[in-house]
């Protein structure tokens, strides 16, 4: 195990007067967080993502994503891997990160401990180019914790990807409140 440490995010609140009422931009701030990584299970979830990536069925976007899980409550530590599925209808479309967690709750675990993603395509880009779109982050707060990390391979030499946890990934996250 690695201790690696998450940099503090910090953003001020903002008012704009209108003639109908304030918009308030509202602040954020995420402290500095150390978080214990399994360099080996990470290891293996990137290469899980980047082998699901070749199984992607794009044909309209040819875009190719591939992503793996570990759920924190299985006992067996499985990886559970999925790609992209594209459909004609759109609507139908699945995307790898989906793929993967739904495979894992299928099988009852509800907490994701770690999810790797690959898109062959955009290694290179900035992370906004290859991280998680907007429903499957969703999706993944769903079954993350505090506790969860997220690796977006990035395909440098000497690197695995970047890390981040579901806070970092959404901030304002939805969930339903506690009754």
């Amino acid at each position: 195990m690695t201790t690696i440490t998450l940099p503090a995010i910090e953003s001020g609140e903002a008012c704009l007067a209108t003639g109908s009422g304030k918009l308030r931009v509202p602040g954020y701030l995420l402290e500095e967080k150390s978080v214990q990584v399994d360099e080996q299970m990470a290891e293996q979830l990137v290469s899980a993502a980047r082998s699901a990536a070749d199984g992607a069925y794009a044909p309209f976007s040819r875009f190719r994503v591939g992503a793996a899980v570990i759920m924190k409550d299985d006992p067996g530590k499985r990886i559970f891997a999925g790609s992209n599925v594209e459909n004609s209808s759109f609507g139908g479309t699945i995307c790898a990160e989906r793929a993967a967690i739904v495979g894992a709750s299928a099988q009852e675990f509800r907490k994701i401990s770690l999810l790797a993603v690959s898109t062959p395509a955009t290694l290179e880009m900035p992370l906004s180019q290859r991280s998680p779109c907007g429903l499957c982050r969703q999706v993944i707060r769903e079954f993350a914790d505090e506790d969860t990390l997220i690796i977006c391979d990035s395909g440098e030499e000497g690197f695995l990807g970047d890390v981040l946890d579901i806070e970092r990934l959404l901030p304002f996250g939805f969930r339903f409140a506690k009754q």
